[in-house]
């Protein structure tokens, strides 16, 4: 095995999270079952599916902050921490942002690059979570970047690629960094590949929505845990 090109294999952070808060959901709401007036049915699914949002905005914003806080602050960003600080894979030659003391906030340059894509983008390579933090809590990902931008001199879509993969799994990130300062293969994340796309698309818009419907029939109908393929499946 070459030692250049190891990195840990397992799912995507947002796929394990999503796994883990269904199992939750099934396990509180759906035993003992309980039946609930027509009335109140939509309320349960949409009390569902905030607990999967918010779960996930909740540990990326977490790993949003490390990136955002001010440069020598106290529990700052990993890259202030005791590793090395990454190094660009593309060479990059314009001005990077700046910190402004006054305002406390990253300042791109005059040189910086407009966004290279959209938050439809970032779903596409980092999953849900960088999408939603670029939906929800944009300036927060514009300071991630700028900042990773400041510490690395690379370019916006290096910054923005590398940042939608910290957001999906800081870990997975942070441990292939330190295998890259070590002399291991950079990756580049900025390449779209047609497999993590697919796959992030079928959980976003089939398993997903699948397992919410589950958890709303075994909460919210009589059926219970008795519900069946059928029963998921008529809308």
């Amino acid at each position: 095995v070459d030692a250049s090109t190891v990195t840990r294999r397992r799912p995507p952070m947002a796929i394990r999270y999503q796994c883990f808060l269904v199992l939750v959901v099934l396990f509180v709401l759906g035993s003992p079952p309980v039946c609930v007036p027509s009335d109140n049915q939509l309320k349960i699914m949409v009390h569902i599916s905030t607990v999967f949002i918010a779960a996930i905005l909740g540990v990326a914003s977490r790993a949003c902050l490390a990136f955002t806080s001010a440069p020598g602050r106290r529990g700052g960003s990993q890259l202030h921490a005791k590793k090395p600080t990454p190094k660009p894979l593309f060479p990059y030659g314009k001005k990077p942002p700046v910190y402004n003391k006054q305002t406390s906030l990253w300042e791109p340059s005059a040189e910086t690059e407009d966004e290279p894509y959209g938050p439809m983008g970032s779903l596409l390579r980092g999953g849900p979570n960088p999408a939603l933090i670029r939906v929800l809590q944009p300036e927060q990902y514009d300071q991630a970047v700028y900042k990773y931008m400041a510490q690395t001199r690379c370019s916006r879509i290096e910054a923005m690629g590398n940042m939608d993969s910290y957001f999906n799994n800081a870990a997975d990130w942070a441990f292939q960094k330190s295998e890259e300062a070590r002399g291991a293969r950079q990756v580049d994340y900025t390449e779209l590949k047609p497999k993590q796309a697919v796959l992030v698309l079928t959980w976003a818009f089939f398993v997903t929505p699948l397992l919410i419907r589950c958890g709303y029939l075994i909460a919210a109908t009589e059926k219970g845990w008795g519900i069946t393929l059928e029963d998921v499946l008529n809308f």
